[in-house]
């Protein structure tokens, strides 16, 4: 038992000395650096300056004089550009002596690759590709094009073989595919359900929905008015939803369902005057002698409520026009000139205001006649006119 106490007291007198030992060694090597420190960088010291991050040119103003830069190793780094520094030694903040050697690690920024072909191809494939080359894919621009197919490249930047930074961006303009051709949606008003709906069927549009209110001028099943409204451009494959009359019966209109119909109200039942009235009762007459083509004539559409005159008297060809009931209130005045031609050529006007959609004059004129048509002024309207049923064009009322 006494042996046992006197091997473990010998045992931990042997870790106490050892610890003294080695504190003491560790205390003698701080106190020889020091001593060694002050012995060899006796004199002026200098704190190394931080130049991670930037560029040589401004490494070389920022040093201090009694430093020397060197630059040891240079390497590609997606991080810094060309010429930035990337790391140093001694670290920032050292003190050393005066000509002490600083090493720098510069960067030869992102290592170049050639940029792929992207042109017709896919964007599946064209992300594969940008991923093999070490490319990322940038902004995307898209258009309609007549010679690619849709969802594919038509070209690209930068252009193929190009040298491009790794992880670099590429930006790609994609096909849309060709332009859908726009026509103007026949006017079908007048016709019954199934003819309309073999129509739209037959000029490669789809019949949508349709919804039927009471109107007692017009039989059952017969179209008021459509969505689009007639004689808007409608692309193939567009649906056409159509207002048919329920004649005497309610109807399965919702409130409110029919807003979006454009409609056509027909002329007046009360007399008025079948043809224009030309401005001051004659038009100008041609010059003896003049070769040209004569001055283009004035009409004036009113509701005077005079008899109508036949075309000889109105010196219009074909049939007498006939202007449609006059407004209740105040008018604004719409001018417009025939294009030139050959022929007499037929010439509506259609107001289009939330009231509806109302035509406000009808007549057949020769080319460069001028017609002037008062028009409702109601506010956020305009007006439509055409030619032979052709949409030519729309001005706002004002």
């Amino acid at each position: 038992m006494a042996k046992k106490e006197s091997c473990l007291l010998i045992l931990v007198k042997m870790l106490i000395l050892v610890s003294i030992l080695i504190a003491a060694v560790v205390a003698a090597f701080f106190y020889l650096r020091e001593q060694l420190n002050g012995y060899f960088n006796r004199g002026d010291t200098i704190e190394v300056p931080d130049f991670r991050g930037k560029h040589l040119l401004q490494v070389y103003k920022d040093k201090p004089g009694d430093l020397v830069i060197d630059k040891p190793e240079e390497k590609f780094d997606i991080r810094y550009p060309k010429d930035f520094v990337i790391a140093q030694y001694p670290d920032p903040g050292t003190r050393v002596k005066a000509n002490k050697k600083i090493q720098l690690t510069i960067s030869l920024g992102s290592k170049l690759v050639n940029v792929p072909d992207l042109c017709r191809r896919n964007l599946r494939e064209s992300s594969l590709a940008l991923l093999n080359a070490q490319l990322v894919e940038g902004n995307r621009a898209y258009i309609h094009s007549q010679k690619i197919e849709r969802d594919k490249v038509i070209t690209q930047s930068p252009l193929p073989s190009m040298p491009q930074g790794m992880q670099g961006k590429v930006d790609m303009l994609i096909s849309l595919g060709t332009k859908p051709v726009k026509v103007p949606l026949p006017n079908l008003s007048g016709k019954t359900l199934n003819d309309a709906q073999t129509s739209i069927t037959a000029w490669g549009l789809k019949p949508g929905k349709v919804i039927s209110r009471r109107d007692s001028t017009r039989a059952m099943q017969i179209v008021i008015s459509t969505f689009p409204a007639p004689f808007e451009p409608v692309a193939e494959g567009t649906t056409v939803d159509l207002l048919v009359s329920a004649g005497n019966e309610p109807g399965n209109a919702k409130p409110g369902e029919v807003d979006r119909f454009e409609f056509t109200v027909g002329a007046s039942p009360e007399p008025a005057s079948d043809n224009p009235k030309v401005k001051e009762g004659k038009p100008p007459t041609e010059a003896v002698g003049d070769t040209g083509p004569s001055a283009p004539r004035i009409f004036i559409a009113d509701d005077s409520g005079t008899a109508p005159k036949t075309p000889e008297e109105s010196g219009v060809p074909g049939n007498p026009v006939s202007p449609v009931s006059p407004a209740t209130h105040e008018s604004t005045q719409i001018s417009f000139v025939m294009p030139d031609g050959f022929m007499p050529k037929e010439v509506k006007f259609f107001q289009v205001s939330s009231q509806g959609r109302t035509q406000v004059y009808s007549g057949t004129h020769k080319p460069l006649d001028m017609i002037k048509v008062p028009v409702p002024t109601i506010p956020n309207s305009k007006v439509q006119i055409y030619i032979n049923d052709v949409p030519i064009e729309e001005r706002p009322v004002e």
